[in-house]
Formats: structure tokens, sequence, C-alpha cells
């Protein structure tokens, strides 16, 4: 009434008198609110006496147990006090307050048992006009069914430790229950939607820290308003209700997280099943009800989803390389049987498809690296999957491959040669007799590819695959031909390209029957090779005449030159069998004349004689 007259704002020592006074009982936080209410509700126009009524009993609940305590009245409290107020409205608003504060006294002391001080305050609330309290004598009990009005802080806080609002709901706070509810939502929501479960300790203390600040709200809350009920004992329903309403929430958590083991431990069993589809649709509900559980089921659940998805992936493309990916990334899921099999099925599939490849192609080096691909598919399979159908297959389809490059090299040997001379070296045991049989054809692929080519005007890898079959199948009984048939290429290569022309041999004597006698001589300072192809062929080397020189033109040394020959000039004699012969002759110097060639046609019992010189052209 003081602070409606105006008469606290004077000087302030009112205010700071009571509020000093009041610490006694209360903390500042406590203080500053009822005084802010209390200047808030006396400061408005339309004030009345319930106004004035409800100010003075917050302070009564402030002021009465420190008085109650003993504590010395301030001055200006005590002059207050001991004023005589005249005004009828002031001493019924006076009379309403006391008789509130009477009222509930009666009810804590009721509590707490002390029947003698609540009959005391009942009779007090009484005489000051207090509507729920009846006038008792001193020799009656007092009455024990007293309607409850206040709350208890404890109450209230234990039921926001539900984490419901349900303290807020217990003390009226109908807004601040529907702000909590709403930001419990939203954060929940938000928890959900960012994986809580991937940081249970980073949720946690979210749910703590809110639940802990909600729960001191309530009971703040309510001891402000009902300070005087923590000093009894708590009502009991209300106190079952809030234990009730906890125990419900910690159960109702316990039982989620039960029922996200169970979703989970139901999706891994279709996983394990291989019935991945309904797997997904399981593991997929896991993570959209069950992230909140805070535990390692969503975790799990997303693992096991994308081992299973790849799986599918990978069946589906049937990539050797994703199910190499599968295995690496999961070697202890639950699909590892499935995706070794499907493994063995990929490098198979890959392998034949290969094979069948090689088959088609014409250019034998491609064919060869195709067919080195398929080998290479076909030992991860009969490796790394032994006892598997698909390792089974194996034997039969390199068969198949041999059959297939064995048939290729009798028609078209050169196309055939380096795919069966790779398919001759393969080491695997299922290859073992078609590698035998590869080796077998080689040399006549060899042999008649060489042919082949000669005939088509490939002297170079004619003589490069006759050399290889020479060198390797020296015991063949083609080998003395094949030294031939290269001499033959040698020859053909030579006069393909530029050389001059031989003269025809002229005869010059009687030989055996039968048998053709050819003389050379080397009138050069160069070692000649003669290379000749006929009835047989093989080569002649003359070495190099020491004492002679390169002569100078033709057409000089032909008039005024020595003869070609005599004493001391090196000469080789050969007897061939008659018929057309073609030559080459050449020195075996880089550095000496160009090659010559031309034909020899020897007649049987017959000599012919040939000298070569060297001459320098102007």
């Amino acid at each position: 009434m003081a602070m409606e007259r105006g008469e606290a704002g004077t000087d302030g020592a009112l205010i700071v008198q009571v509020i000093a006074f009041a610490r006694h009982s209360a903390d500042l936080g406590v203080l500053d609110e009822v005084l802010i209410e209390t200047r808030d509700r006396l400061s408005r126009p339309d004030r009345g006496p319930a106004d004035r009524a409800r100010s003075t009993l917050d302070w009564i609940d402030l002021l009465y147990p420190v008085l109650l305590a003993g504590h010395p009245v301030p001055p200006r409290l005590g002059a207050l006090l001991a004023a005589p107020d005249p005004a009828a409205e002031a001493d019924a608003a006076r009379r309403e307050a006391l008789g509130e504060a009477a009222y509930r006294q009666a009810v804590t002391a009721l509590r707490r048992g002390d029947n003698e001080t609540a009959l005391a305050w009942q009779r007090l609330a009484h005489e000051n006009g207090h509507p729920l309290a009846t006038a008792v004598s001193a020799q009656q009990h007092p009455i024990i069914d007293l309607p409850v009005r206040r709350r208890d802080p404890r109450i209230a806080a234990l039921l926001n430790v539900s984490g419901l609002a349900a303290g807020y709901l217990y003390l009226g706070r109908w807004k601040r229950a529907a702000v909590v509810l709403l930001g419990t939502s939203l954060v929940l929501w938000f928890a959900a939607a960012h994986s809580a479960s991937q940081s249970p300790g980073l949720w946690l203390t979210v749910a703590a820290l809110g639940i802990g600040a909600a729960t001191f709200d309530a009971w703040r809350l309510a001891r402000r308003q009902h300070g005087v009920a923590v000093r009894g004992s708590m009502p009991r329903r209300p106190l079952v209700t809030a234990v009730a309403m906890v125990l419900l929430m910690v159960a109702g958590f316990v039982g989620y997280q039960a029922a996200g083991r169970s979703a989970l431990a139901d999706a891994r069993a279709a996983h394990a099943a291989g019935d991945c589809p309904v797997a997904l649709d399981r593991y997929a509900s896991v993570q959209s009800r069950y992230e909140l559980t805070l535990t390692s089921v969503t975790a799990v659940a997303r693992a096991d989803q994308r081992e299973c998805q790849d799986l599918l992936d990978a069946e589906a493309s049937l990539a050797p390389e994703a199910f190499d990916a599968q295995l690496d990334q999961y070697p202890n899921g639950l699909l590892v049987a499935r995706a070794r099999a499907g493994r063995a099925e990929a490098y198979w599939q890959r392998g034949k498809s290969y094979s069948k490849r090689a088959a088609d192609l014409t250019d034998g080096i491609e064919a060869a690296n195709t067919r080195r691909q398929a080998v290479t598919d076909y030992q991860v399979v009969v490796t790394d999957h032994p006892g598997t159908p698909q390792a089974a297959a194996v034997r039969s389809d390199l068969d198949n491959a041999y059959a297939s490059v064995i048939a290729k090299a009798l028609g078209r040997p050169c196309d055939a040669l380096t795919e069966l001379t790779y398919l001759s070296t393969v080491s695997l045991p299922e290859a073992k007799a078609g590698a035998a049989r590869a080796r077998a054809a080689r040399p006549g692929t060899l042999y008649n590819c060489a042919l082949k080519e000669i005939g088509s005007g490939e002297y170079d890898s004619a003589i490069e695959h006759l050399d290889e079959f020479i060198a390797d199948y020296p015991r063949d009984a083609r080998a003395a031909q094949a030294r031939q048939k290269r001499i033959a290429a040698e020859v053909a290569k030579v006069k393909a390209g530029a050389t001059g022309d031989i003269a025809p041999l002229e005869r010059t004597g009687n030989g055996p029957s039968g048998t053709a006698i050819v003389q050379v001589v080397n009138d050069s300072p160069y070692a000649l090779e003669i290379l000749y192809s006929g009835p047989v062929a093989d080569r002649l080397t003359v070495p190099a005449c020491a004492s002679c020189q390169v002569r100078s033109s033709p057409l000089l040394s032909r008039y005024f030159a020595p003869t070609c020959g005599g004493t001391g000039v090196p000469a080789r004699t050969v007897r061939l069998k008659p018929g057309n012969y073609q030559v080459v002759v050449r020195a075996s110097a880089s550095d000496g004349p160009r090659p010559y060639s031309g034909s020899w046609k020897l007649a049987g019992g017959a000599r012919y004689d040939n000298c070569y010189y060297a001459s320098r052209a102007f």
C-alpha cells in the first residue's frame, strides 16, 4: 500500500530494508520478481482490492518466515506496520490477505501433523473472513480435509523430469508447457533428421540439460508462489503420479530401444537369408523409426543396408571388379558366401566372353591378348573358387578354346600363330591337355605360316618365322627344308629390291653325269656370299682376295684390266642338281658393292665357272 501511495519511491529506503529483511527466506531473483509484479499490479489504473490482496499475500509469504524466526524488523517496515490505516478499502484488503495467509499456514501445519498449530491458523483465517475456513473451538480437532490449492515445488520438479512438461501443467502454466512441448518436438525432429544415434553423448547431454532446466524452472516457479509447502511431506497422490510418469517414460524409452533391436534382428534375418529386397525395406524402417534410441541399431542398419544394396548392384552389373570391391569392403558381412559365388560367376562369364571374342578376331596379336585376358579370369575362378560349378566348367571352356585355335591354325596359320603360341605356355592344370595339343600344333603352324608369307611376298616375316622354326625345332623333319625355304625367301627379298644383274653362266667343261659343277672365283677385296634357290637352296661364302683391288669403270676394265682370277685368287666349287636357280651375289661387308641377282640354268654333266670383281663407276 505504501508503494501504491508512492511513499516507497521517495528515497527507496523502505524497499531496500524490506528486500534485505526478506533475503533471510528467499533469494534475490525471487524477491526481484515479486517486487516487479507488485509494481506492475499496483500501477494499473483499474487496480482494485483483489490486486492489493494478492500483493499483500505475496509479501506476507516472504516476510512471515523471517518474522517467525525472530529477525529484527527494519525501522521503515516497523513504522509502516505500526501506522494506523483508516481506509476501509485498505482494511478489507488487509483482512483478505491475512485470511488467505492464515489459511495457507493452517494447511501447511496440517500436512506436517501439527494439529494444534493448524487449529490456531484456521481460527485466524475464519476470523478474517476466509471463505474456506470454518469456525473451530479450542476443544475441537482441526478439519483434516481442507481443500489444497497450493502446489508443491518438489512435485512440480519431479513431474517435469518426465520431459512432458507435466510440471508446468501441474502449476497451471499452460503457455510455458506449450512452448516446452513445441521445443521438445523440434529438438526430437532435428535429432532424428541428423542421425542422433551416431553421437549419443551429444544428444543425451542436450536431453539432460533440457530436462534439468525445465525441472529447475518448475521448482523455482512453485517455490516462489508456494514456498512454505517444501517444509512438510509431499502429498502422496501427486507424488505417486509424478513417480509413475517418470517410470513410465523410462520404461517407454527402454521398450523403444528393445523394439529397435528387434526390428534390426528381423532385417538381419532377411539379410542373412539372402532376401535383400525385404531386408532393405526393413533396414529403411529401422533408420526412420529408431534413430532416437541413441543406440547402434541405426548405424548397423545403415552398414548392412549398404552391403545388401552394393551386392544387388554388383549382381546387376555382373562386373568382377564390383564383387572384388564388395568382398574388400565387407569381409565379415552377412553375404560373403553369396558375394563369393557371384564373383566366381562374374569372372567365369567374363572369361567366356573374352574367349568368344578372341575366336572372332583376325588380328593374331589382339586375339592372343584377348585369350590372355580370358585365361587370367579363368585362373581367378579355379584358384580363388575351387569346387564351384564355375571352376568345374573352366576345363571344358579351355578345351573348346584350344580346339578353336587349332582349327583356325589349319586354315589361317598366321592368324592363329600368336594365339597358339600363348596358349601353348598356359600352366593351369585345367589347360594341361590343351596346352600339350597347342605345343604339338605349333611347329606345323609356324612352318605353314612362313610358306604362306613367302607366297604373299612377306619375306621379312617369313624369314623371321623360318629362323624361329629352325631354332625351336632343329630335329623336326622339316628343318632342312625350312633352311632351304629361308634361303629362297632371302633370295626373293633381295631380288625384290634394287640390285644389279649378273650375267648368265657359260659352260666351261664337263662334269659328272647328272650333276652340275659351279666354280665361283672372288677377284675382289670383299668376302662374297652367294645365295641360290632352285632344286636345292643354300648359301656359299667365298673369302675376300687380299691382293685384289677395286677396279676402275667396267668399260675400262673390260679392255685394259687384267683377266679376272688367277693364281692365289680365292675360289669355291659347289655341286648342284641340274635345273634353274635364282641367285643373289652380295658382299658380306655393309660398305661393299650393291647386291647382284640373276638366274643360273644348270645342265647335268656340265661345269660352269664365273668370276666376280669389284669396279668403281665414274
